[in-house]
């Protein structure tokens, strides 16, 4: 039920604040997109904004799981489910800041990504 993972995104909430040291608006954009792509994502609210597949489009929810290549997403109608990463496009927002997440740039572990080193790349491919 979505009530009952409230909490973890209030939780959520706090990490990412905690993380980025208060989401000031001074603060820097680049900095915090920085930070959000190495942060656990369990618990965050997300939407689909853009897919290939025009079907996932909407999909709003907390993540419960994060696998390589799914999140595994609750939707406030308590249905769970399964969006890929690959060709879509994710968006959060936290405290009027709003991050895009490209899913096929993110195809990786959460484990695996808080230890990658990220670089730029100008490449946008959906």
């Amino acid at each position: 039920r979505y009530a009952i993972f409230l909490p973890l995104h209030e939780l959520w909430k706090q990490y990412i604040r905690d993380l980025c040291h208060g989401l000031k608006p001074d603060a820097q954009p680049h900095m915090i997109q920085g930070k959000l792509l190495k942060a656990d994502l369990h618990g965050a609210i997300v939407t689909v904004t853009k897919s290939k597949c025009p079907s996932y489009v909407g999909i709003t929810g907390i993540i419960l799981q994060e696998f390589k290549h799914i999140f595994k997403i609750i939707t406030k109608e308590d249905k769970l489910k399964v969006v890929p990463k690959l060709n879509n496009v994710f968006s959060l927002e936290l405290d009027g800041f709003i991050s895009y997440i490209y899913g096929s740039k993110f195809l990786l572990r959460a484990s695996e990504r808080s230890a990658k080193k990220f670089k730029l790349k100008g490449t946008i491919d959906l």
